[in-house]
């Protein structure tokens, strides 16, 4: 899993120095496992405030450990390769005042503590688009000038989580609005005029497949014969091409003043599937639109599916709003749980939790 895609990385191997087993099937969980952090809203500015919640899978039988939150605010420095500052994973409690240099100067603390549970609050600092975006960030204690973080491939910048399920460390994501650096002024306000905030995917169903046939699955159990298969497909809304006035989404060229009715203060929003959005080309220094890609994590805490994940890529999601994937039942019956995140190419996630009964 990559950082840019799913902004839910397991650092347990990485503080080890472990090699991974590829064999292992990840869409199985025999115990608590941290599959997602979202955040509410999924993008936004500097200095605003955002919820933080995750997604703690517990198979049947198993008590889920505690969650503890921190974000990390020290940048990384030139020489790490990392995906964050180390200094956000040290054992030492964090502290406002942070502690003192070789220098004898006071190095501002490497993380903020946010509480504990499934949900917390978080403010992002005011200059947070210098300290992980594309504003040159002031020289770091001990070290020249730093230079600004590059993006990810679409345009997008991230201030670190780091989410800690029963000591186990995982590192989550806040996808920030700054505007690209280095734009000519008539490029820049022309691309401010179009973007628009990213919105977590959501699912519109989740369904089972038979001979073709979709049937939506509700709050009831799910009941399957143990060691069936079958077929599930995730499904989310359908994004509209071009920007329509009264279509009940806000988006590209449109505002308050020109389309009151998409663009209400405090109501606005965009479309919660693979939404278009517009990207920067440096190559050719043109604005482009393009349309997010789709990803769907599945997991369950009886038997395996066929694939870990399945979605459409940026042009695929031009032409599906859904995705299959084929769960084969366990041996033992009981209660079980199915469990599938969807995330877009942004940064933006969501999840479903599905009961099962798996019977004789």
């Amino acid at each position: 899993m990559m950082v840019n895609r799913t902004l839910l990385l397991p650092l347990a191997l990485l503080g080890n120095g472990c090699v991974p087993d590829f064999e292992t099937d990840l869409s199985q969980l025999r115990e608590p496992r941290l599959l997602a952090i979202s955040s509410d809203p999924a993008e936004t500015s500097s200095g605003k405030a955002v919820k933080l919640t995750a997604l703690i899978a517990a198979p049947e039988g198993t008590t889920t450990p505690r969650l503890d939150w921190s974000l990390c605010l020290a940048r990384k420095s030139l020489t790490e390769l990392g995906p964050v500052n180390p200094a956000c994973f040290d054992d030492e409690e964090p502290s406002e005042e942070g502690g003192a240099g070789a220098s004898g100067a006071v190095r501002p603390a490497a993380r903020q503590q946010l509480g504990s549970g499934p949900s917390v609050e978080a403010k992002l600092s005011s200059d947070v688009c210098k300290l992980f975006g594309p504003l040159r960030p002031s020289p770091m204690m001990g070290e020249p000038a730093g230079r600004p973080v590059d993006p990810d491939v679409t345009g997008g910048f991230y201030q670190p989580v780091i989410a800690e399920l029963g000591g186990v460390p995982s590192l989550g994501a806040i996808r920030i609005d700054c505007d690209p650096a280095n734009l000519d002024r008539d490029v820049a306000l022309s691309f401010r005029k179009q973007y628009r905030q990213n919105e977590n995917p959501r699912l519109r169903a989740l369904s089972v497949v038979v001979a073709g046939a979709a049937s939506e699955l509700g709050d009831e159990p799910l009941k399957v014969k143990a060691g069936s298969s079958l077929e599930l497909r995730a499904s989310w809304d359908d994004c509209p091409d071009r920007s329509s006035c009264g279509d009940g989404y806000c988006t590209a060229e449109e505002d308050a003043m020109s389309c009151a009715a998409d663009c209400t203060p405090g109501a606005a929003h965009g479309c919660s599937g693979a939404e278009h959005y517009v990207w920067y080309n440096r190559e050719t220094q043109r604005i482009e639109q393009r349309r997010e890609g789709i990803t769907v994590a599945w997991y369950t805490s009886s038997g395996h599916f066929e694939s870990e994940q399945t979605g459409l890529a940026e042009a695929e999601a031009r032409t599906s709003i859904g995705s299959a994937n084929v769960w084969h039942a366990g041996s033992s019956t009981g209660n079980a749980t199915v469990w599938v995140v969807i995330r877009d190419s942004r940064g933006g996630q969501s999840w479903r939790t599905q009961r099962v009964t798996v019977q004789p």
